[in-house]
């Protein structure tokens, strides 16, 4: 017996961080032992390791963790598996829900996961729908989610919108309703954005609802003192843009954009227009700037008047669009008129349109290269 006991300790725990690979029979056979000696076959049957679809791969943390839900009642966790399997759940997601939250296999039926589940139900969710809401965070299961649910549901507009957002970040659901996720709701309205921004702002990144209200204060007041007023429309985004980011590293951006010729105003005016520009790098920056003003040739203003373009790939897009304007010019094969800044900011499939595919016989090359480009592998515009 007490060799059996450190052989199953023995492939639970691994010395290494390898993975170790049960099989459903693998696993039984670990925790299924008995002997005539220490354990009666009438106990034995009464347990059973519960990972009824197929093997799987588990860390050796992760089958250290779920090794004490696994032995379980086999009435308890073969009625929890057909419960979910009811409710429209495959195999494969009932495998995949278990060993995320292997306590659901210990869940009563009648009185946890049956009025849960009606619950969801009941507010309109698909079976398809709460499989991916449960998928996202099993612990909905365990608690009255209603509340919450129906707060964001109203803010959002709809099924489909809360489930996007709730995938984006897990913690909507886990978050408290109260403590944070109204209060800060509350707070975004006082400063008089309207709900229909509110849930634009909690699509594009849902993690800052679920953030301190002290935090989302001080981010706010560090948006006013950067020059964007509560009454600005682009309040909400530059907001978004400074939640993530320090005071140290708005004020190292400023600088770099300073170090070539911006001043305050031009700065605020990014703010003001296309505030995403704050979430690049310093490098990213310095490189597109230098790029623009010292090969394409581009002035300071022109830059300032269109800092959206910031915004765009310099290696996917700025380059390879000016190398491809430069090779029409200087085959006279373009019309007068064409800024680089107009081109740049134009979808792909309309530049291709416009300046590419009427050439595309005559200049296979610089066709394939652009869209090397485009798709991140290297290009050089050959010589046709």
């Amino acid at each position: 017996m007490m060799f059996l006991m450190q052989k199953m300790r023995f492939c639970l725990f691994p010395c290494n961080n390898s993975s170790v690979y049960l099989s459903s029979y693998q696993l039984c056979s670990l925790f299924n032992f008995s002997t005539a000696k220490y354990e009666s076959s009438e106990h034995s049957s009464n347990l059973i390791v519960v990972n009824p679809l197929q093997s799987c791969e588990l860390s050796s943390e992760k089958a250290a963790k779920t090794a004490k839900y696994h032995t379980c009642h086999k009435s308890s966790s073969s009625l929890s598996i057909e419960f979910f399997k009811q409710n429209g759940w495959s195999d494969a997601q009932v495998m995949k829900l278990t060993q995320k939250a292997p306590k659901l296999l210990r869940a009563k039926v009648e009185t946890t996961l049956k009025p849960r589940m009606r619950s969801l139900q009941d507010m309109g969710f698909s079976d398809t729908e709460i499989v991916q809401l449960v998928s996202k965070c099993p612990t909905i299961l365990f608690q009255n989610i209603q509340p919450k649910l129906n707060f964001l549901k109203s803010l959002l507009g709809s099924n489909e919108w809360l489930l996007k957002a709730c995938s984006r970040n897990r913690f909507l659901l886990t978050s408290n309703l109260a403590r944070k996720i109204e209060p800060n709701i509350s707070l975004l309205r006082e400063c008089g954005i309207s709900d229909k921004c509110i849930a634009r702002m909690v699509l594009l990144n849902p993690g800052f609802v679920v953030r301190k209200n002290k935090f989302i204060k001080e981010a706010m007041e560090h948006v006013v003192e950067l020059g964007v007023p509560h009454d600005c429309g682009m309040f909400p985004y530059a907001l978004l843009a400074v939640l993530n980011l320090s005071r140290s590293k708005c004020d190292a951006t400023f600088a770099t954009l300073k170090s070539f010729g911006w001043s305050q105003p031009d700065i605020v005016a990014i703010l003001r227009n296309n505030p995403c520009v704050l979430k690049l790098s310093m490098k990213n920056i310095s490189d597109k700037i230098t790029f623009l003003m010292k090969e394409a040739g581009c002035e300071l203003q022109c830059i300032i008047r269109h800092t959206g373009i910031l915004s765009r790939s310099l290696e996917k897009r700025m380059r390879p669009r000016y190398e491809v304007m430069n090779f029409l010019e200087q085959n006279k094969l373009l019309d007068k008129g064409h800024s680089l800044m107009s081109v740049l900011v134009l979808t792909d499939e309309k530049f291709i349109n416009k300046f590419l595919f009427r050439h595309k016989e005559k200049f296979t090359a610089l066709y394939n290269s652009y869209v090397a480009a485009v798709w991140g592998r290297p290009h050089d515009v050959a010589e046709n």
